[in-house]
């Protein structure tokens, strides 16, 4: 018999070993299955695991290593309580880290779907203006998926480390809010739960990142792991789509004295939602700044998705979006408060 836990399942397994089967006796019905398949767990036998499964996650068990846990909210706007990972290694150490998020196995008595999990490591940036760590380069990320939990595995040498969980499907931006403002805002984030695995002693600490941690932690994503193309003279795209459930668009805008101007065209997009609310984005990137123009993101973990993109853009002296927006805007939609910290243009 194998032992099997499926917190995602819709049903529960009727065969052979199942919680009504016959075969239990009451001795090994009281040893074996305490709990029952309410917790997502059951046994079933080899020959049926092989029939029935394709995909199955082996758990690690690794002795003499740490673990340090660390829960906290993913919000769904920029301006949300957001919480970042100061991870200082002492001595070279192999870690692993998870993220997940608290089972949906029961969901249907919940209005809350599950969130697009994304956890990143990037070295530490120093001490901003205010006192705050932040990021620089990505040193290893997890894929982004609509799944109870996620997670990188990376070498890491002395220094400090930050971590950064991710999930933008659940983001409720554009729609008549206006961030902490207003207090609906402020209550029902998904919750998470942080664990660092290290071979080696870490220190893991929670603290309050920049307020651009967001802009600045997608910005790192999409420069290691995007695609990159020059679109013209001074301009590079970097394109953010595999093992990413949706899609990143960031402009970067090498100019010195000119305004990079981009139409973003996501109309034809299924199953997927934005940031930013609409699938049609115009922005005026200032010159020597990047900003992430787009957030895609699957919305609907068991249906598949696709992603369609148009990009135009032009040149100008001035900020304004001249024709392309209404008259004297710089970016719409407008970058509000709920996602200024993901969208606002960030200097080289």
């Amino acid at each position: 018999l194998l032992r099997m836990r499926n917190p995602w399942g819709r049903f529960s397994w009727k065969g052979d070993w199942s919680d009504s089967s016959p075969l239990w006796t009451p001795e090994m019905r009281d040893r074996l299955l305490a709990h029952g398949a309410s917790e997502g767990v059951f046994w079933m036998c080899l020959a049926d695991v092989m029939k029935y499964f394709d995909c199955i996650d082996i758990c690690k068990v690794r002795p003499n290593w740490s673990e340090v846990r660390v829960s906290g909210v993913i919000p769904n706007f920029a301006g949300g309580p957001i919480k970042i990972a100061l991870v200082t290694v002492f001595q070279p150490t192999e870690v692993e880290i998870c993220l997940h998020q608290e089972s949906l196995r029961n969901n249907e008595k919940s209005s809350r779907s599950p969130v697009d999990l994304c956890v990143c490591l990037y070295r530490a940036a120093g001490m901003t203006g205010r006192g705050r760590m932040g990021v620089s380069k990505l040193v290893q990320t997890s894929k982004r998926s609509v799944q109870s939990s996620v997670g990188c595995t990376a070498m890491l040498e002395p220094g400090e480390y930050v971590v950064v969980c991710m999930g933008y499907n659940h983001w409720t931006t554009g729609v008549d809010m206006q961030g902490v403002k207003n207090p609906g805002r402020l209550t029902n984030f998904p919750p998470y739960v942080l664990a660092v695995y290290s071979s080696k002693k870490v220190m893991v600490d929670q603290v309050d990142p920049p307020d651009n941690v967001l802009a600045d932690a997608v910005v790192q994503l999409a420069l290691a792991r995007g695609k990159k193309h020059e679109g013209r003279e001074g301009m590079t795209c970097y394109y953010l789509t595999h093992g990413w459930a949706g899609l990143v668009v960031v402009v970067e805008n090498r100019h010195p004295d000119r305004y990079l101007q981009v139409q973003c065209d996501c109309k034809e997009s299924f199953n997927v939602v934005s940031t930013r609310w609409q699938l049609r984005t115009v922005d005026s990137v200032p010159p020597l700044h990047r900003q992430v123009v787009v957030v895609l993101s699957q919305l609907e973990g068991s249906f598949g998705y696709s992603i369609s993109h148009k990009l135009k853009h032009r040149m100008s002296l001035y900020p304004s979006l001249g024709d392309w927006a209404p008259r004297g805007a710089t970016h719409f939609p407008h970058l509000t408060e709920d996602v200024v910290g993901l969208h606002s243009p960030r200097p080289l």
